[in-house]
């Protein structure tokens, strides 16, 4: 008799958000957060597992945003131990500059002329995609980087090769290409 006085009385929705499992959980309020990637294959394993525990739409809400808060304090410390980790490879790439003898590093001047030589052809012939690649890697100051942009640029300079920002390069006909100067243009 009690039973069929529980169905009669009045109770607190509040409640009855807390109990029971519905026919279908509503998850469309994950699907539309913002830099966040729903998963609707681990969502269909856990529909059955909720149901099962005969979890509330707001038990089931509860802890989905508890798993949200958790991946993001997990994305979070990943990024803070890549950017570590990257720290970490420029500061060795720095030490392996500073060890290669190839480069004069020790001696300001001929190191800033090396490196403007590197500097010119890198950002001659390097797209706007290939510099953010290199940047996001930290190989920016990775000796052999350096010392092939340096050769590119040497060997830019030497077959006179445009590189962007210098004065473009006097036209020459098939005679003075092959036999030089004796062929003048007219």
């Amino acid at each position: 008799m009690q039973e069929e006085t529980e169905k009669i009385c009045l109770r607190d929705n509040s409640e009855k958000n807390l109990l029971g499992k519905p026919d279908e959980y509503d998850f469309s309020k994950y699907e539309e957060i913002k830099d966040y990637f729903f998963d609707k294959d681990l969502i269909a394993k856990f529909a059955p597992i909720a149901k099962k525990l005969n979890l509330s739409q707001n038990c089931v809400d509860s802890l989905l945003d508890l798993a949200l808060e958790m991946s993001n304090r997990q994305n979070k410390l990943w990024l803070k131990n890549e950017d570590e980790k990257l720290k970490d490879k420029m500061s060795e790439y720095s030490l392996l500059l500073e060890k290669d003898n190839s480069i004069p590093y020790k001696n300001s001047v001929a190191f800033r002329e090396y490196m403007e030589i590197a500097d010119s052809a890198y950002t001659s012939f390097c797209s706007e995609s290939l510099k953010e690649l290199f940047k996001s890697l930290g190989l920016l100051c990775h000796p052999e980087l350096i010392k092939m942009f340096h050769k590119i640029g040497t060997l830019a300079k030497e077959d006179e090769i445009f590189i962007e920002g210098s004065a473009p390069v006097e036209e020459l006909t098939p005679a003075q290409l092959l036999y030089g100067d004796k062929y003048n243009k007219k």
